[in-house]
């Protein structure tokens, strides 16, 4: 995803970060959780910079009080929320095709391989986009990004003790998906972090 950077300056924003160094350092983990939340890598793309764009708007609110990339999901969390909602987008979402960039498949690894680890990405990201919302922000945030407990529940603005409660569920949700569904049921044992699978 190409961010239109002429629309920034390199304006002080974080410290001594220019707003160009924010977009850098935090991208993929904005597009990943968005990603996670939505189910469609495009959407991702667009809502991404729908975030940076409203950050630096707003960047002026941050006070410090929290951590920066507390702030920065808390907006993107916000932004897909709020395009849901005007869209009414279906749960049940077909999977879209990752970037090639951003699936971070190894170029020289067997073919079949890359394209099996596509395959698997695409249907564990569907599989999360359709866990109940609050479930899956909470996922999404922990496991994906890893953000901590506490972390999350700053962002979503929630107790801890209820973070851990829709984690719960939204894990037990995603194993019953995949469990029932004949086609998943040999994908064995996957990591998920912010670039994808291991």
């Amino acid at each position: 995803m190409k961010i239109k950077e002429n629309l920034y300056t390199a304006d002080s924003f974080e410290g001594d970060l220019s707003f160009e160094e924010i977009i850098s350092q935090n991208q993929e983990k904005i597009i990943n959780l968005i990603y996670g939340m939505t189910g469609d890598y495009y959407l991702s793309q667009d809502l991404t910079q729908e975030t940076f764009l409203k950050a630096f708007q707003l960047r002026h609110s941050f006070n410090g009080k929290s951590k920066f990339s507390t702030w920065l999901y808390r907006i993107a969390v916000n932004v897909t929320v709020d395009h849901q909602r005007k869209s009414c987008v279906r749960k049940e979402m077909a999977a879209e095709e990752p970037d090639p960039k951003f699936s971070k498949v190894d170029t020289l690894q067997d073919p079949d391989r890359a394209c099996q680890k596509n395959a698997t990405r695409n249907i564990i990201f569907t599989s999360i986009a359709n866990i109940p919302d609050q479930q899956k922000e909470v996922f999404v945030l922990r496991e994906l990004n890893g953000c901590s407990t506490k972390e999350v529940s700053e962002i979503l603005d929630c107790s801890v003790e209820l973070v851990k409660w829709r984690l719960h569920k939204a894990r037990l949700s995603l194993r019953k998906t995949l469990n029932n569904n004949t086609k998943y049921k040999n994908l064995g044992t996957i990591t998920l972090n912010s670039f994808g699978l291991e």
